[in-house]
């Protein structure tokens, strides 16, 4: 949740930047503070194209090289912003309901299950799913746990609801042990639960895993605890290009 205003933060001091040069900033961000994410969606796709120049590029895709979502050739206006916004916010409630009914499975000592709404690489809004390691997978191991396999039956029950996105799941570890291994582990966990979903009646052509190693921990891995948080899998799901090309035909 802190990361997400953070973000939104960030992209509206940026909008401030690139749309103002400078002036009237408090008030453009009083007024980005108080509008729902939708009105947000629809802003910063209006804005993407100018803005871009400060930054705001670099900003969504992550600045690791890492394209998450549908590629478009083009800035993407308000009016698709806001459309691919409400389909996006349907989802992500939708999703929070069906995993309220398995969360008792899960650790409560772990994170759970997270559910954010982020940005994409399109400036589009999107679904992070964050799941805790301990959760998922045994120490070591990238063998699905009980828990894992019932959490993700709902994820994949989702998404057949709302066939217009795609999902990239990218695997994280801590830095304990050598960077190789966490790599190599990281990757595998990342497509053992891509290869659950695809068992589950998803396309292989709307899945997508990503090892990312010990590489953009959330908190410091100097404790246990913190090392424990940054084990992860976090499933994102976006905006294909049938639903972006409907929105913009209908954003006319």
């Amino acid at each position: 949740m802190e990361r997400k205003h953070l973000m939104r933060g960030t992209l509206a001091s940026l909008l401030c930047v690139g749309l103002l040069a400078g002036g009237g900033c408090s008030s453009i961000k009083n007024t980005w503070n108080g509008m729902t994410q939708t009105g947000q969606g629809a802003t910063a796709g209006g804005a993407a194209g100018a803005a871009v120049g400060a930054g705001v590029g670099a900003l969504i895709g992550g600045g690791k090289g890492t394209w998450i979502g549908a590629l478009v050739g083009s800035a993407l206006g308000a009016g698709t912003g806001a459309l691919v916004g409400n389909s996006m916010d349907k989802q992500k409630k939708a999703l929070e309901q069906e995993l309220a009914s398995v969360k008792e499975l899960a650790s409560q000592k772990d994170t759970t299950y997270i559910v954010q709404t982020v940005k994409d690489s399109n400036n589009l809004d999107a679904i992070k799913l964050m799941m805790g390691n301990s959760v998922l997978f045994p120490t070591s191991s990238y063998k699905l746990s009980v828990a894992a396999q019932a959490a993700l039956v709902k994820v994949a029950y989702n998404l057949k609801q709302y066939p217009e996105t795609d999902v990239t799941v990218l695997g994280y570890t801590d830095n304990t042990g050598g960077e190789a291994l966490n790599q190599k582990l990281s990757q595998e966990r990342a497509q053992s639960v891509v290869d659950f979903l695809e068992a589950q009646g998803i396309p292989a052509s709307r899945l997508k895993a990503k090892g990312m190693g010990w590489n953009d921990p959330i908190v410091s891995n100097a404790t246990a605890e913190g090392r424990a948080q940054n084990r992860r899998v976090e499933i994102i799901i976006t905006a294909n290009k049938q639903m972006i090309e409907n929105a913009e035909q209908k954003a006319g």
